[in-house]
């Protein structure tokens, strides 16, 4: 509730025409105020990880507001809910430019939704930071008004297929959502199987919604595959865990790091047992890196549960924090973009970046871990 209550916070504040006071080079930037703004699930099928990524971001946001802001400005979030429709979001950006008038995009969700907002915050020459996804497509060929901290879904399934090759596991099925995102992952998993002379044993469509998971689950018990690869997110990946469970199969069942691993612990708990998930992050529930321990303690201080979507979350504003400051106090979006390619070799505690003028992915981290008995085990 909490959370709820700081967006809420936020988004009215950005309401109002910052960038009508007189002698301000920005839209966006006040003598006392930075506004982000952010479209995504807050409702739908994929509410639950679009929540959790966000929070970890205002949980950066309201530690660097609380010591007094960015060169004396602190930082707010217009937050506008598009449920994972790639055109509400198109309609939820052209309102953040257009009427909340918004300094840069931060933290906007989803593949489809991506394909439709980027062109709108490229042709405004907004700056897009830390879209939640890893699609290929939304990063190639480099735009210079995107940044992506996340590794690619590409690099994700890459470290999945690396894994059971080593374990001369052959007969590998996909399921995929029925969008951009489980296009963009079936793409790279097809690429990835074949660098090691494979074919998927089956390729299974499913609904975001997961309403049809049933029907992909006896799929897969009739392909009778050794591993099955989700490219699923949210509702689905439980939905389809679940039906998978009423079945006899039980192939090694491995996902990508926006399936959504909390909502399927809470959900499925000893049910989710033996899931395998590629993550773009360290563990949050482990000390090894110096950014795990600060978002540790930052989510302690309000009782935010730990999870690696609000760890990455907590990532992203940290490095927005850091060009800001570099940007220095004269702040506007061309000083922004360049302050966001000097953190080339930047160490994000214990990750460094590779911003650049030539390159706009932050970080190749990924790793995998699995859920043992309602626990992760990396």
């Amino acid at each position: 509730m909490k959370l709820l209550r700081t967006l809420a916070a936020a988004a009215i504040s950005a309401v109002v025409s910052f960038s009508a006071i007189p002698g301000l080079a920005q839209q966006g930037v006040t003598t006392d105020t930075i506004t982000l703004g952010h479209s995504g699930p807050s409702s739908g099928p994929l509410a639950e990880l679009g929540k959790e990524y966000l929070s970890g971001a205002i949980l950066y946001f309201d530690q660097v507001n609380a010591n007094g802001g960015i060169h004396g400005r602190r930082i707010g979030v217009a937050a506008l809910d598009d449920a994972y429709d790639p055109e509400r979001a198109a309609e939820n950006v052209r309102r953040l430019i257009d009427e909340q008038r918004v300094f840069a995009l931060f933290g906007c969700f989803g593949t489809g939704p991506g394909q439709k907002m980027i062109p709108i915050a490229s042709t405004s020459k907004i700056p897009f930071f830390a879209p939640y996804t890893g699609a290929d497509a939304l990063r190639e060929p480099l735009n210079p008004y995107v940044f992506h901290v996340r590794a690619s879904y590409r690099q994700e399934i890459e470290k999945i297929v690396e894994h059971l090759a080593k374990l001369s596991v052959r007969a590998i099925a996909v399921v995929h959502h029925t969008d951009p995102f489980g296009q963009a992952g079936l793409d790279a998993a097809t690429n990835a199987l074949a660098q090691h002379g494979l074919t998927p044993a089956a390729v299974i469509p499913i609904s975001p919604s997961g309403n049809d998971a049933t029907e992909a689950a006896s799929k897969i018990t009739a392909a009778h595959p050794a591993a099955v690869i989700m490219i699923t997110a949210g509702n689905s990946s439980v939905a389809l865990l679940r039906a998978l469970r009423q079945t006899d199969e039980r192939p090694m069942l491995f996902g990508l790091s926006v399936i959504g691993s909390r909502q399927i612990i809470s959900d499925l708990g000893e049910n989710a047992h033996g899931l395998a998930i590629a993550q773009v992050v360290p563990s949050p529930f482990r000390l090894d890196y110096p950014i795990v321990r600060n978002y540790r303690r930052a989510a302690d201080k309000t009782a935010q549960p730990y999870s690696y979507p609000a760890l990455e979350g907590y990532l992203a504003a940290y490095a927005f924090a850091e060009a800001l400051r570099r940007a220095g106090r004269d702040l506007d979006r061309d000083r922004l973009r360049n302050a966001l390619d000097s953190l080339s070799g930047w160490d994000a505690g214990g990750l460094r970046f590779h911003f650049s003028p030539r390159r706009h992915d932050a970080l190749d981290y990924v790793d995998l871990t699995v859920i043992s008995h309602g626990r992760f085990a990396n």
